[in-house]
This record gives C-alpha cells, sequence and structure tokens, in this order.
C-alpha cells in the first residue's frame, strides 16, 4: 500500500482547475460500467481494458460517486508518454472506472471531483504501465482523504492523504465478469508516485 500526504487549500485547487482549461487540446474518455457499453465503447485494436476504483473520503465519510443527483462527479486528467494530449477520463458509479487505453506508461496529474457545490481538482503525480500483451490491467483503488470546511471566503479544503490499494484479489474477477470479460486475466500495474518516469511533452 501506498500512502503520500499531500496538504492544499481549496483556493489553489481552484486555480488547478482554471489552468487545467487552457493547458492545451484534451480528449475525453466515459468509464465502461458494463459488456454492453464495452461492446458499444469498447477496446479498439491494439488497445486495452485499464480498470480500477477512486474512493473520495470527505471529512471521515465515503462520499458517493456517480453521475446521480446525489453522487459527485470525478475525472482523472492522464498523459501518456510521448503523447501530444491530455485525457480527461471520467470515474463511474461507486467510483469505479474502465478505460480503453493504447498500451504505454501514463501519468494522473489531476483527480477532479465536484461536492456540496465545489470543484476541486488536485495535482497528483501517478503512474501506471499498460502492457501490450495483457488482456486487461488493474490499477489498484486510490482513496483520497480530505477535510472540508466552511471559512470566512468560502469552503476551506485540504488533501489529508492519498493511498493506493491492490484489491484484485477481491474484486478483480467480478469486475472483468461484468464487463463479459470473465475467461481474461487481469495483470496488476498499481500506480505510483513517481512523476520522474515521464518526461514533459509540453
Amino acid at each position: 500500500m501506498n500512502t503520500t500526504t499531500r496538504r492544499i487549500s481549496l483556493g489553489a485547487a481552484a486555480c488547478l482547475v482554471a489552468m487545467a482549461g487552457l493547458s492545451g487540446c484534451a480528449t475525453t474518455t466515459s468509464s465502461i460500467d458494463s459488456q454492453a457499453e464495452l461492446a458499444e465503447f469498447g477496446p479498439a485494436s491494439g488497445q486495452v481494458v485499464v480498470f480500477g476504483k477512486f474512493r473520495l473520503i470527505w471529512n471521515g465519510e465515503e462520499a458517493v460517486l456517480g453521475e446521480s443527483i446525489l453522487g459527485s462527479s470525478a475525472t482523472m486528467r492522464m498523459e501518456q508518454a510521448g503523447g501530444s494530449e491530455d485525457i480527461v477520463a471520467g470515474v463511474g458509479r461507486n467510483g469505479e472506472f474502465a478505460w480503453a487505453l493504447e498500451p504505454g506508461l501514463y501519468r494522473i496529474s489531476s483527480i477532479g471531483f465536484s461536492n456540496r457545490g465545489a470543484r476541486v481538482e488536485p495535482i497528483t503525480n501517478f503512474t501506471f504501465d499498460v502492457a501490450a500483451d495483457s488482456e486487461a490491467v488493474y490499477i489498484g483503488t486510490v482513496t483520497m482523504d480530505t477535510t472540508f470546511d466552511s471559512g470566512f471566503y468560502g469552503l476551506n479544503g485540504i488533501i489529508d492523504s492519498y493511498t493506493v490499494s491492490d484489491d484484485c484479489a477481491v474484486t478483480c474477477d467480478s469486475r472483468l465478469s461484468r464487463l463479459g470479460l470473465a475467461d481474461a486475466e487481469a495483470t496488476v500495474s498499481l500506480m505510483h508516485q513517481e512523476q520522474s518516469r515521464i518526461a514533459s511533452t509540453n
């Protein structure tokens, strides 16, 4: 299990959101949640299904993630080594996600979420590998522990820590079955805090 502590203010995170919108081209990919969606939006030739989970802990309680009225929408902004565009990848229901990606090395540069009317997108530096010979790649469960309160200038926030855990033994079979990949074997390639492994493409 990897744990990294990072403290940021909501003001700094809001600046990041504004800057991200001006940083250049980005492509958007939604999370694939079912066998039907995989058949419709699934991997093109040479792509691999990459899956995992995001958990948001808000003042000690786990936030509801998803696209419902009560849910907090979440995205991960990433870049591929040698690529020219950011990828804004959606997180699905209950924080689970599955994306069709080209083989290569990726860096998740930020994780954004909305909660109680605020949009926050703190910088991260997770990297993971997608092997070309993999049927599916599991990159772990990333948990973001946060503390927020109402201050004089509005909502104040702190990202207390990120934790990456390997839950494949208890989740991979059911996730692959739901995606119609029951016969596939998942390659475990957990996210790591290794920003230096990807050279800047700017």
